[in-house]
């Protein structure tokens, strides 16, 4: 009997001293809280009906994944430390004595380590990050409201300047890149233009094509011309005398001409001497033009991928939409004071329950 008293008397004054901490040794933090939508601006953003069913992550997910760990991390925390303190706000009493942590303390899990502070700043942190809407919700929890609404527009503002900052660092890395592209490909460039011009002076032309454009336009011409002559030909024949010395030379024209409309269609077919040089070298001036013009088109889009890479290296490419600024909180929110004391009490009557039952286990098996 005077143990189960003594047993409710303990568990009756570990209540009490619960409820005495929790109602008026506690530290109250205000949180604040506030909502952003990481866009990209260097290109439209769609979405994609099939990888919402599939389940698949854009670049903007992952950019928002990797800006989560990035606020939790100690990188972070270094920055808002510098501009707010936090490894002296940790360990003063502006914190209770079972939240603060001590310069020296027996207990590792109270030592005012990296860990523990780095924890302790995530502890008052909040991220979370909605598939649905594809926005972080942010909150921070501190003694003084307006510190922790400060310090939540701090981290938005340092994440922008980070994510903005990792963007032009790989933007930079593909900028040198492609420089060392652009420069190859302009000494191709250059180095088949160099080839085009050598072999114009080596064959004494500009272009072989012209060549035989001139030669169809010859063609052309003489087989008018035989036409015509053939025409004058038939006319004056039955009138003037076929001997005579202005037909027979009307005549031998004639001739002249055909002859000369047979050597130019060799030369055009590749069947009379010198004429099989003369498509070689079109063929031979088509290849290295055609080398020249695709050198050209290469240079050319890599100049334009280059000035694109370069102008996401100067622009602003990821910007964080503030959907809801950070709040000022009117009240704190943590501790929960109704709900710690259910809880400590339902934690407590099942512990005592427990002990009790185990107690009276063991003086049974006794007896």
């Amino acid at each position: 009997m005077k143990r189960t008293i003594l047993m409710k008397i303990i568990f009756i004054s570990i209540f009490a001293t619960s409820i005495y901490y929790i109602l008026n040794i506690e530290s109250e933090r205000y949180e604040s809280s506030g909502i952003v939508l990481l866009r990209d601006l260097s290109k439209k953003q769609s979405v994609n009906l099939s990888d919402i069913l599939m389940g698949s992550s854009s670049g903007v997910t992952q950019d928002s994944k990797v800006l989560e760990l990035y606020m939790r991390s100690s990188e972070m925390y270094n920055f808002i430390n510098k501009k707010f303190n936090l490894n002296n706000y940790y360990i003063s009493k502006q914190l209770d004595f079972l939240q603060r942590l001590y310069k020296t303390s027996p207990l590792p899990i109270y030592r005012a380590n990296k860990n523990n502070l780095l924890e302790k700043y995530n502890q008052d942190l909040q991220v979370i990050y909605d598939d649905a809407s594809g926005t972080l919700e942010l909150s921070f929890a501190h003694t003084d409201a307006n510190i922790s609404q400060k310090i939540l527009e701090a981290i938005i503002n340092h994440s922008e300047e980070i994510i903005n900052k990792y963007e032009r660092e790989n933007s930079q890395i593909a900028l040198n890149f492609i420089k060392k592209q652009t420069e190859a490909k302009r000494k191709r460039f250059i180095e088949s233009i160099r080839k085009l011009i050598e072999y114009q002076n080596t064959h004494h032309t500009i272009d072989p094509t012209l060549d035989v454009q001139r030669k169809i336009t010859i063609l052309s011409d003489l087989e008018l011309e035989l036409v015509k002559a053939e025409v004058d030909y038939a006319t004056k024949k039955k009138t003037w005398n076929p001997n005579g010395r202005e037909m027979l030379t009307l005549k031998e024209n004639i001739k002249n001409i055909k002859k000369s409309i047979e050597r130019v269609k060799r030369e055009l077919s590749g069947k009379s001497k010198g004429s099989e040089e003369l498509n070689a070298n079109v063929f031979d001036f088509e290849l290295l033009k055609s080398d020249m013009e695709f050198s050209k088109e290469v240079y050319r889009q890599t100049l334009i991928n280059q000035e694109e890479v370069q102008i996401e290296v100067a622009q602003k490419s990821k910007h964080l939409v503030v959907v809801q600024k950070p709040t000022l909180a009117d009240d704190y929110k943590y501790p929960n004071k109704i709900w710690d004391i259910f809880t400590v009490m339902i934690v407590l009557y099942c512990i005592y329950f427990i002990i009790n039952t185990m107690i009276t286990i063991i003086e049974n098996h006794k007896d």
